[in-house]
């Protein structure tokens, strides 16, 4: 006889759940507005959904400190794409990040909250991923009566709780720890590996730091058993108003992409990219305008291209707002906000054409659907006179309701993108040309001859379709082992960071080493 695992043994794992997450499980502004709050413990495959649903309302509930969001403004004001101005500047560590303090910075505000809401993703998902492992490790059935529906639906939530797992590490590892280095050893321990579900007081106590290795390990194999448990079309089996803000079997393989192509394997990027723009032609295209990836709401549904997204119901407060910090957009109002503190470089957007060297528009620019619809230039800035001509991003809070917009977290530009930088790599340049064409003749441009295509073209495609993205540009250059490159800094102050990049991380926050006896 099949066995059913006890209401016992259920309960056991959410205690620890129930006690951390108490307080954000039945706030009423809740992501994706749940019908009812989160139930401890789960007695059937409807109420592990909900439970499922938590990771994705704490990734998109800080409205100061989320974590896209958060990792976002880093990267692209330590990156050269970003001019820092800073009589604009509010409560956030943008200074910090200009002048590339890393390490040496004391981590406060979004550095902080960030921090805490990454593990508060982990312990979501692991108390439910515990329950589920048990189960199957004795033969036992999650919930009783189960049918092959529930069995099904069951694959899919083990593999979005995987893929939200896999991300928060993505994110801790991304700013609290030094970048994979293909050549070393990676065994730095910089932050707390939990992969287990455990309500011992004494274990909590002393936790083990995971080397860098072992943490890229771990999201690795989150994101690889996520892959093999998603559906590609989830939309039958999730009850959910907007799919793409839910993980799907894409967004595991376009996730596992990133994974590959920062630590340098970039043979595995390239078929996790070769899999998407395949298999993924029927759901997904770039035949929309760019800034329909942007202009909706979580009602609205979303753009061709988007692959995954977060989105809130209308009624929800849990929306982010960070992104106003570096962009032209307050999040409630098409205005710019009195805190937009860090705009495009003059010299990347020379670099890319979009500006000449006295700083005046181009014709190119003019041209480019992606200038035109996802950036905004101000000759004379409406807070201040003495402010320069500046290019801003223009991509955020563009929806009717616009503090609630939807945020592409994924989109098939960037497939289409490091494709084809791989494709040249390995002297690829037609299969190189033509993934760069698809990009381009999106943005209403003409094509590069594959006898033309060269290094550069590529860049610049992807400084001006994934600024201000998801951390896009160190991520882009570290992939590569190349330079970080100063942009608009004082170059008598500043010179580019070389590989290996040691010193590019946060430290955890204060607290977390003066209560983590594994710090001691």
């Amino acid at each position: 006889m099949q066995r059913i695992i006890t209401m016992n043994n259920i309960k056991k794992y959410l205690i620890l759940v129930f006690i951390t997450l108490a307080g954000i499980s039945c706030d009423q502004d809740s992501f994706f507005e749940l019908e009812r709050p989160n139930q401890f413990p789960w007695t059937n495959v409807s109420e592990l959904e909900l439970g499922v649903r938590e990771p994705y309302y704490l990734l998109n509930k800080g409205p100061w400190d989320n974590p896209f969001g958060t990792i976002a403004l880093k990267n692209f004001t330590e990156s050269d794409l970003a001019l820092y101005i800073p009589q604009f500047v509010g409560a956030s560590n943008s200074a910090a990040y200009y002048n590339r303090d890393f390490s040496e910075a004391a981590c406060i505000n979004e550095m902080e909250g960030v921090f805490l809401k990454c593990y508060e993703i982990i312990t979501a998902c692991n108390g439910p991923l515990q329950m589920l492992s048990d189960a199957e490790e004795n033969g036992e059935e999650p919930f009783p009566g189960m049918t092959q529906t529930d069995k099904n639906k069951v694959n899919q939530l083990k593999g979005e709780l995987l893929f939200m797992r896999g991300l928060a590490y993505w994110y801790l590892a991304r700013m609290y720890a030094p970048p994979y280095d293909p050549n070393g050893s990676n065994d730095g321990r910089f932050f707390t590996l939990r992969l287990e579900f455990s309500n011992s007081s004494e274990e909590l106590k002393n936790p083990t730091l995971g080397t860098v290795a072992e943490v890229y390990e771990a999201i690795e194999n989150d994101w690889t058993n996520a892959k093999e448990l998603l559906y590609e079309d989830n939309t039958s089996v999730i009850n959910e108003s907007n799919a793409r803000a839910r993980a799907n079997k894409f967004a595991a393989s376009a996730m596992l992409m990133r994974l590959y192509f920062i630590k340098g394997e970039h043979a595995k990027a390239e078929a996790e990219c070769n899999y998407i723009i395949s298999n993924g032609s029927s759901i997904y295209d770039l035949t929309e305008d760019p800034i329909e990836a942007f202009n909706k709401n979580g009602a609205d549904g979303w753009g061709k291209e988007v692959i995954w997204q977060t989105a809130c119901e209308e009624t929800s407060g849990a929306y982010g707002r960070i992104e106003s910090i570096f962009s032209r957009n307050h999040y409630a109002r098409d205005a710019q906000s009195s805190w937009s503190s860090q705009a495009m470089s003059f010299s990347s957007m020379i670099q890319v054409g979009w500006m000449d060297e006295n700083h005046a528009e181009t014709e190119e620019a003019r041209n480019d659907k992606r200038y035109n619809q996802l950036y905004y230039r101000y000759d004379v800035d409406p807070r201040s006179d003495l402010v320069p001509p500046l290019v801003w991003s223009y991509k955020y809070f563009r929806a009717s309701d616009a503090r609630r917009s939807n945020r592409p977290l994924i989109r098939l530009a960037e497939i289409y993108l490091t494709r084809a930088l791989i494709r040249l790599n390995n002297n690829d340049s037609q299969g190189a040309a033509a993934d760069l064409n698809v990009v381009r003749n999106r943005a209403g441009l003409d094509d590069i001859a594959a006898a033309d295509i060269t290094k550069a073209a590529i860049d610049n495609e992807r400084i001006k379709e994934l600024a201000t993205e998801n951390g896009d540009r160190n991520y882009y250059l570290i992939g590569q082992q190349l330079p970080l490159y100063i942009g608009d800094r004082d170059a008598s102050n500043f010179s580019s960071i070389q590989p290996p990049y040691s010193a590019c991380y946060w430290q955890v926050p204060q607290s977390e080493q003066d209560q983590n006896q594994a710090y001691n």
